[in-house]
């Protein structure tokens, strides 16, 4: 699930090269390989460019002239390209994004940068396949990794909010009703159902998190209150949420813990940040591949799974915890700092803030809501 209104134009607002040490969500110097990292991206960016001007509509290489090749500016200043041939491009940006990640900052790869970095893929596709991403979602309390869980948050509102519909449209449980009232009822529970674990997602997966930073206001303004959730109470009081209604299976998010209108959780006050640790060493090996898997684009189409393969560089790294990397005398990076400490390093404000929901979930899930009451 990806953010709304965070979408393609403030995703690659992200990704400025001269005089930062920024390069997407990545601080290039906390990567193995910075200088690869830097060139990587930039490879990434020319054939987003490419892409556009290659097949999108509306004037895409006169466009791209004018703007001198910004994606900044073609975004605001070029509608006629169409939003989503450009996120199709994006998707393709964001993909190789992952693969200089994984090839450049291998060191990096559970902290919430990369995690983000992931998201930003997701937020491409109105039907991202989630499955086969590398890294993502992170293990649980792996060095290094991001205190609150992004993969973790986005897989749970996914399987959760996917789980609306397959609760709605479940014959068994729907035959046992021959009265309509029954029948509007148990599709408004199904609803209440799933918007209680949308809460779970955000708010029990990331308890000390501020909830805004993951999506929380839009979930709520574009979901939630437009789809009555004031009135779910009595709903998640009187049906059974985690077993009749099938919220409790692994496939639907595991739910426990069903929250009402007047139960709500506290609220978490801390940013997203990466833990003590260090990975030392490529997880993955010198070499691996991960699928994008089938996938259905914004033109409807349906792709074959396409398979990435990423050769990590500096893989021999001395790499001691977070903070800077610097090149050894035989041409390989050392990413210096400490890892001794228990403390959580603060990371830049607004880490975590991709996780959201992207305007055609959102726009899918209203429409669902509304087939829901029947």
């Amino acid at each position: 699930m990806a953010s709304v209104a965070v979408g393609l134009v403030a995703f690659l607002a992200l990704s400025p090269f001269a005089l930062t040490e920024k390069v997407g969500y990545l601080e290039s110097t906390s990567c193995a390989d910075p200088k690869g990292l830097v060139t990587c991206y930039k490879n990434a960016e020319e054939r987003y460019t490419t892409c556009i001007n290659e097949n999108c509509g509306g004037g895409g290489e006169a466009c791209s002239k004018s703007c001198g090749g910004s994606i900044s500016c073609m975004n605001s200043k070029c509608p006629g390209l169409g939003i989503d041939c450009m996120n199709v491009c994006g998707a393709e940006q964001s993909a190789l994004q992952m693969d200089c990640a994984g090839s450049h900052c291998w060191n990096q790869v559970y902290s919430c940068e990369y995690q983000d970095t992931v998201i930003g893929w997701i937020d491409q596709y109105p039907n991202p396949n989630r499955d086969g991403l590398p890294f993502f979602p992170a293990p649980d309390n792996a060095p290094g990794s991001c205190s609150c869980n992004l993969g973790k948050v986005d897989r749970k509102l996914y399987l959760g909010t996917q789980q609306m519909t397959t609760c709605s449209n479940n014959e068994t449980n729907l035959n046992q009703f021959t009265k309509v009232d029954d029948i509007t009822s148990y599709g408004k529970a199904c609803r209440c159902c799933a918007f209680s674990s949308i809460i779970s997602s955000i708010w029990d997966t990331c308890p000390d998190t501020k909830p805004s930073l993951l999506g929380a206001d839009e979930w709520f303004s574009g979901v939630l209150n437009p789809g009555d959730w004031d009135e779910c109470g009595p709903y998640l009081e009187n049906y059974d949420c985690a077993g009749d209604l099938g919220f409790g299976r692994e496939d639907a998010g595991a739910f426990s813990k069903f929250w009402s209108p007047t139960s709500m959780p506290t609220n978490g006050t801390k940013t997203a940040s990466n833990i003590a640790g260090a990975i030392t060493s490529p997880v993955s090996g010198n070499t691996f591949t991960w699928s994008m898997g089938e996938t259905t684009n914004a033109f409807g189409r349906t792709t074959s799974p396409l398979i990435h393969t990423v050769t990590v560089t500096s893989a021999n790294a001395v790499v001691t915890g977070k903070g800077k990397a610097q090149a050894t005398s035989d041409g390989e990076s050392t990413a210096t700092g400490t890892s001794s400490s228990a403390a959580e390093s603060e990371t830049k404000p607004g880490i975590g803030s991709s996780l959201g929901v992207p305007s055609w979930t959102m726009a899918g899930f209203m429409v669902a809501v509304l087939f829901s009451t029947f």
